[in-house]
């Protein structure tokens, strides 16, 4: 909470305020007192002083000479007193300057101070000046917040007084437009009036005939916009009218003419994927014309003709006979180069056929003795038993691969493939060894005795792909290497009715015709070979077991 003062504590404020500025301005008067005082002396002062120096100078300009002297005793007593007042002054000359410069010194002391006081007289002149600055303001903004509250106020009683008018005018509206729903007299006379009146306004005032077309261009342009219907109409509408104008008028018809080839000769000229176009175009349809129409074939050729035999110029006849030796020099060039080619791509390939022939000539012919891998010799090392005994792992070669050294005649070498060796060194199994479970068994008499078409019959898959020769004839289809074209499909095949549909052999050597297809709907065979149904019995009854 503040404290507010008394009266008698603002009293003895104000007292001391007023003594504060008379003692200010008793200072202030006494200062300038001061300094025009000073400022009299100094004024004095330079003037006796400038006295002095005109003498002074009056007397170095005077040259005297001896003879020119006057004895002392010549003067009386009254001049002998002022010479010696003149040479008293000029000797107090000195002590003159030496006073000049504490009075400026004291005056420069004077000047600052009365300036410091003027500076604070300022000071509190503005401080007083913003204080009422404020209060004005706060006067004004209560002034403001009062006249508002009476603008409020006014505003209110016209808004009261409005709402009273405008109920008879809603009243009103409501009877005529009751009236206007109701009564078809009198909203045919209604509409005679108003358009009476809009065209009569229109007709006269150039403003509203603007205006209103102005309004009916963007209703119509909006509705063309959003409505399809009414777009379509005005389509259609506008099509049969520029139609019935060409046809009918010959004028209009000129002009669309001449617009329509001058777009087209400009576009043609300016854009370049249309003249591409248009030159295929007309291209396309000299070809359709010269191939369907025979008059026009041979009129086309007939002109051509006519203008080589009659373009008989020196020009015609030098690019003629250029033109012939270059075809001339042509042929010979490609004959002979067709026959060096041929000679070149022989040797080439006979050359690369022997040195794959030199690489085929040992094929996948070693046995590996503990995986039982048929392999080529750059994959293969020679099995040396002492190698192994060295490092002490000869038990374990006996166990792990099944070759008994002792049936095995020294005659034969025996290969090992370098990974399962390696394997072997560090006291490991190899993974793909014979031992390791991977034993193959033996096929059956049953299964060896079928043909390829039996096979497929047994299959749960048959697979269905188009295999043809790599090389392009140079070698038999024998010895050509094969590849894979198009897609391949694995069909599914129910084995069970396939065997069931087989024919009952009378006889264990009866054969039947069979023929494969892709589906039965199909005509055409895939293969088609003779087949022994009790072989095939045979054969599912072992892979059943």
């Amino acid at each position: 909470m503040v404290r507010k003062k008394s009266v008698a504590s603002k009293a003895k404020t104000r007292k001391e305020s007023y003594k504060r500025q008379q003692e200010i301005r008793s200072k202030i008067s006494r200062s300038w007192r001061i300094l025009l005082v000073t400022i009299k002396a100094i004024k004095k002062f330079l003037r006796f002083r400038r006295i002095v120096k005109n003498k002074s100078d009056s007397k170095k300009c005077v040259n005297i000479s001896q003879n020119d002297l006057i004895d002392s005793n010549c003067f009386n007593y009254r001049n002998h007193k002022e010479i010696k007042s003149c040479f008293y002054n000029t000797m107090q000359l000195p002590t003159e300057i030496d006073d000049q410069k504490i009075i400026k010194d004291i005056l420069n002391k004077i000047v600052s101070r009365v300036s410091r006081l003027q500076n604070e007289r300022i000071r509190q002149c503005k401080k007083r000046n913003n204080k009422k600055q404020i209060q004005n303001e706060i006067n004004n903004e209560s002034c403001d917040d009062n006249i508002s509250e009476k603008n409020n106020l006014t505003k209110k009683k016209a808004s009261r007084k409005m709402v009273l008018r405008k109920k008879p005018s809603s009243r009103s509206k409501k009877f005529y437009q009751n009236k206007y729903k109701t009564n078809i007299a009198f909203r045919d006379k209604e509409k005679k009036r108003i358009n009476s009146y809009i065209s009569m306004k229109y007709h006269t005032s150039l403003n509203t005939r603007e205006k209103i077309k102005s309004q009916s261009k963007i209703y119509y342009f909006n509705k063309y916009r959003d409505n399809s219907n009414f777009r379509d109409k005005v389509k259609t509408q506008s099509k049969i009218t520029i139609l019935k104008k060409y046809h009918s008028d010959s004028d209009f018809r000129d002009k669309v003419k001449t617009q329509s080839k001058i777009t087209i000769l400009n576009k043609y000229h300016t854009n370049s994927n249309f003249r591409n176009k248009y030159k295929a175009r007309m291209k396309t349809e000299v070809l359709k014309k010269y191939y369907t129409n025979n008059s026009i074939r041979l009129k086309m050729i007939q002109t051509a003709l006519n203008s080589y035999h009659i373009n008989k110029t020196l020009t015609t006849q030098k690019s003629r006979q250029l033109y012939n030796q270059r075809r001339r020099i042509l042929k010979k060039y490609s004959n002979i180069e067709s026959h060096k080619s041929i000679i070149k791509h022989s040797n080439l390939y006979i050359d690369k056929l022997k040195e794959f022939r030199k690489i085929i000539q040992e094929g996948p012919d070693y046995v590996c003795i503990s995986c039982g891998l048929a392999l080529f010799r750059h994959q293969v090392i020679p099995f040396i038993k002492e190698k192994y005994s060295k490092e002490g792992i000869l038990s374990q070669i006996e166990k792990h691969i099944q070759v008994n050294f002792n049936n095995n005649s020294s005659m034969q070498q025996q290969w090992i493939c370098r990974l399962c060796s390696d394997k072997i060194k560090k006291q490991q199994l190899p993974a793909r060894a014979i031992s390791n479970k991977l034993e193959l068994c033996k096929i059956p008499s049953e299964l060896k005795r079928l043909n390829n078409l039996e096979k497929h019959l047994i299959a749960l898959r048959l697979p269905f792909m188009k295999i043809l020769n790599l090389t392009s004839g140079k070698l038999s289809s024998r010895l050509s290497q094969k590849g894979t074209k198009g897609p391949l499909h694995c069909v599914p095949s129910d084995v069970q009715e396939t065997v069931t549909t087989l024919p009952r052999p009378l006889d264990k050597s009866m054969m039947v015709r069979l023929q494969l297809k892709r589906r039965l709907k199909y005509k055409a065979i895939w293969e088609e070979q003779l087949i022994n149904p009790t072989d095939v019995r045979d054969a599912l009854l072992i892979l059943t077991k």
